[in-house]
């Protein structure tokens, strides 16, 4: 049976984990969890065990996760997470690590460098195990048919990579609610514009709409499919040599239900 590492940037007790957790379970998978204690957002792949006051020390604990052959809370960022699990917690080897789905959509290139759902999947990518990370593209959707329809996905993509010779060991997710399909996709450059507002002492970033912010809309890229209501799918590696995904995914997006 294929091994899972679920992980997220929301919280061990966020509701997008938990529905991950129950399509991992579906799709086959024995699932392992594990999870920041807090929430870690925008946090990318931050390894460093010397701060937060932690002194190269990490606390964490075994906790009860339905679906779960086993879960850990840490005191730790999404990347280190994943890194402590594959090298410290867990008792046999994961075939894929998904991270999700994150409150929020996670598109072009300064998202995918910003993310720390991103950051854990990339983490594993980076050390053999095949990453997926997947995200909601929507600002404050409280249903969950729209977490379990990207959640799906996520888990239909990883049996599907773990058949194909894809080419690529990372793979960004975003799915919209209710999506009319897939698409295949590369990233947006879509470099933030953002506002900020000066008052004494400090600064306030002003808050921004998701069409302010994914202003790059390019044919072909994330931006552009998820504004479309798809969702998109990103091929990455951080393999170069052995890129070449396109005819893999393809088919791949055709087993996903439209």
């Amino acid at each position: 049976m294929n091994v899972a590492l679920a992980v997220n940037d929301d919280g061990f007790e966020s509701v997008g984990l938990r529905i991950l957790v129950e399509e991992l379970n579906l799709a086959g998978y024995r699932v392992y969890v594990c999870a920041p204690s807090t929430q870690m957002s925008g946090i990318s792949k931050a390894v460093s065990f010397k701060r937060f006051g932690r002194d190269g020390r990490v606390s964490y604990r075994e906790a009860v996760f339905a679906g779960a052959v086993k879960s850990w809370v840490l005191n730790a960022t999404p990347a280190e997470s994943v890194l402590i699990c594959l090298k410290a917690l867990l008792p046999e080897p994961p075939s894929m690590v998904v991270s999700g789905v994150n409150m929020g959509p996670n598109l072009g290139l300064e998202d995918f460098l910003t993310s720390g759902t991103v950051g854990a999947a990339l983490e594993a990518s980076l050390h053999g195990v095949p990453g997926i990370a997947v995200s909601l593209a929507a600002h404050k959707v409280s249903e969950e048919l729209h977490y379990r329809v990207a959640a799906r996905i996520a888990s239909k993509l990883a049996v599907e990579m773990s058949r194909y010779k894809t080419g690529s060991n990372l793979v960004n997710i975003n799915v919209p609610p209710n999506p009319k399909g897939v698409m295949i996709t590369r990233l947006a450059l879509n470099p933030y514009r953002p506002k900020f507002k000066i008052t004494g002492d400090l600064i306030e970033v002003i808050d921004d709409t998701l069409e302010e912010r994914y202003w790059d809309r390019e044919p072909g890229t994330d931006v552009w499919a998820v504004m479309q209501g798809y969702a998109s799918i990103t091929p990455l590696n951080v393999n170069p040599s052995t890129f070449g995904a396109g005819e893999a995914f393809i088919k791949l997006s055709e087993i996903i239900p439209k």
